[in-house]
């Protein structure tokens, strides 16, 4: 029902005789129990029932006040946000909303008022009828009125005088919206513009259903900084976690990015959230605990660590969920023993000559027992090198336990790996490789604790050595620890120890001439896995390999040879069946190329969230490097990297 549009009449006539119908409506609900006039509109016919059916009385209830400042205080700190984004917006409508004695009001996603901006007049007039911080007008408490109606039906709403339910409000007419999380469209809170008597104007409506869009806009903006800052802190530690299965999520338990490892074990869980960006992993408020999250794992999985933020203060800005599953209490399997012939380092793929004093070097320790210390870029074959020692040793019968240092839990990293801290060695990891060989990847992050515990195992007193497992340990890092040592961040003696013998594992680089094999070797191994042929390599993609960096050495280039493999069509591989982003580390994203960055990708939220900083701010790319919590140099590599416009 328009009421603008009664009988021809005037919209100042038509207001007038709608309010009178309303007024006699109002009466005759009050008199028989329940609205019945069809003169009224629908909307607020619907809102009166469902105020009567909560037992509120219209004449003389007035709405709950939250009572006492302190609480009022806390509730404003909760939706700090929410009340920052409607500054700006206060600051474009003030002076139109003034000039119509009009007021905006801010409500909380349950309808209680936050703030109230207006005329100095207006707000006296409005904390008189409980139109001031405190007070709550959701339906529940105030009957129909439009912040709790925009409530109940979770979309605008506009209430004119005489329709509010309780006779306190009935001097005012407003206009509201609710303001919406624009990743999962929860409501976050309610903007509305009240006018006294008649002032009330026609676009009131649009002004509050535009300036809930504009908050919304604010505080995405906002979101996609936290975002791109939680990335970055979650890539810039990425190597504490490369083996875990670990979720990051935000503030509000929301995912923002997952692991492989994380992945694989819900993509085989129906009953778990999908690991999408934006999906709630948890609902409650603040830090989760373990038990939030072990509702949403899948079977036999647990939560090993909640790693909050490291770049806020004590309030949960998002974090870290690592998981991993339940192993099942078994005895280690033996290790096939190579038959007599057969090379242990067949998997060290080339015939550079680094590689093969390498080999020639590892045959030769495999011998003896005593630890050995790898040195090698991420991604060279430090692993494969650890093995084909561990094949040649006369230990090569027993099991081969690896175990990811960067990924131990400081806490807990001693009992895991060596049993009761009192008497290291007695269970843990070290005694399932009883017999056999411990590889410690990433020895450089192994916890201070768990050095003790190692050093005392190697150098173990002379009546301990004969009840101690007997197990090689073989130690890798993919930088040199020299560093660390003179820091104080790893023992000197524990390093000392390792070192004798300490072997380096060459990078890709510097053995360029072993591509052919190693691609040969590739090719070979995903034909028989995939069985789609013996594809061959183009003269010009290997001459473009024989010029790539390899910052992810032999592990990067076997993941391109299986994407490469498993898409191209012709038996051929060429330079265009590379993967996207192959050179993208030479390359400039450029404005035309953002359709090519997948919708919720890293890449994607980092240019959304540094165009929108910079529509904030202009040319000041400090605030705008402030705001994303980044450096001005790093910025300054960001935009040009994504072509951004900032002229």
């Amino acid at each position: 029902m328009d009421i603008y549009s009664i009988g021809g009449r005037t919209p100042r006539e038509a207001d007038r005789l709608y309010r009178r119908q309303v007024e006699r409506a109002w009466q005759a609900m009050i008199e028989r129990g329940t609205p019945v006039d069809s003169q009224v509109r629908d909307v607020i016919r619907h809102s009166w029932r469902r105020s009567l059916q909560l037992g509120l009385e219209p004449v003389s209830q007035r709405p709950r006040d939250l009572g006492g400042r302190e609480r009022l205080d806390v509730l404003r700190e909760a939706n700090a946000d929410l009340l920052q984004a409607t500054e700006n917006t206060w600051q474009v409508l003030g002076d139109i909303l003034s000039q119509s004695q009009s007021c905006l009001l801010v409500a909380d996603a349950k309808g209680t008022l936050l703030d109230v901006c207006g005329r100095p007049v207006l707000l006296d007039l409005g904390a008189r009828d409980c139109i001031a911080p405190g007070y709550a007008w959701s339906e529940f408490s105030a009957g129909t009125n439009a912040v709790g109606t925009a409530l109940a039906l979770n979309a605008p709403a506009e209430v004119f005088s005489a329709e509010h339910f309780l006779s306190v409000a009935k001097i005012w007419s407003c206009s509201a919206a609710p303001v919406r999380d624009t990743v999962d469209g929860s409501i976050l809170g309610v903007i509305d513009i009240t006018s006294f008597g008649d002032n009330h104007q026609a676009h009131c409506l649009a002004l509050a259903v535009t300036a809930a869009h504009q908050i919304e806009q604010t505080l995405q903006s906002r979101e996609l900084a936290r975002a791109v800052q939680l990335l970055h802190w979650y890539q810039t530690h990425v190597q504490r976690w490369a083996q875990r299965a670990v979720i990051l999520v935000d503030r509000k338990g929301r995912i923002v990015t997952a692991s492989d490892a994380a992945k694989v074990l819900f993509a085989n869980c129906r009953e778990c959230t999908p690991l999408e960006r934006g999906r709630a992993f948890f609902t409650v408020a603040g830090e989760p605990t373990e038990a939030d999250c072990a509702a949403v794992l899948p079977a036999r999985t647990r939560v090993v660590d909640i790693e909050p933020y490291a770049g806020r203060g004590g309030a949960w800005e998002g974090g870290l969920i690592v998981i991993e599953t339940v192993r099942e209490t078994r005895t280690p399997v033996a290790a096939r023993r190579l038959p007599a012939g057969d090379d242990p380092f067949v998997h060290l793929v080339g015939r550079h000559t680094s590689l093969v004093e390498l080999k020639r070097r590892a045959a030769r320790v495999a011998r003896a027992g005593a630890p050995v210390l790898l040195i090698g870029e991420s991604g060279s074959g430090k692993e494969s090198v650890a093995r084909g020692i561990h094949g040649a040793s006369p230990v090569a019968a027993g099991p081969f336990v690896t175990v990811n240092c960067g990924a131990l839990i400081r806490e807990t990293a001693c009992r895991e790996l060596f049993g009761d801290e009192r008497d290291p060695g007695s269970g843990g990891r070290y005694l399932e490789a009883d017999a056999g060989t411990l590889f410690l990847d990433e020895i450089g992050d192994l916890p201070a604790d768990a050095q003790v515990a190692l050093l005392q195992i190697l150098q173990p007193a002379a009546r301990d050595a004969a009840r101690l497992p007997r197990v090689r340990v073989i130690a890798a890092s993919h930088r040199e620890l020299d560093a660390d040592v003179a820091a104080g961040r790893f023992r000197d003696d524990l390093f000392y120890r390792l070192r004798v013998p300490s072997l380096r594992v060459p990078p890709l680089r510097e053995r360029l001439s072993d591509l052919p094999q190693l691609i040969e070797r590739f090719i070979a191994e995903l034909h028989a896995r995939h069985g789609l042929g013996r594809k061959r390599i183009a003269p010009a993609l290997l001459g473009l390999f024989e010029t790539h960096a390899w910052p992810g050495n032999v592990r990067e280039l076997q993941g391109v040879i299986e994407s490469m493999y498993v898409l191209a069509d012709s038996d051929e591989l060429t330079i265009a069946d590379l993967p996207d982003g192959f050179l993208q580390a030479s390359a400039i994203v450029t404005e035309d190329m953002e359709d090519a960055l997948p919708p919720g990708s890293i890449s994607r939220m980092t240019r959304a969230a540094i165009e929108a900083e910079l529509a904030a701010h202009g040319d000041n790319l400090s605030a705008v490097a402030r705001r994303l919590g980044i450096s001005r140099s790093t910025l300054y590599r960001k935009i040009k990297r994504y072509g951004l416009d900032v002229t």
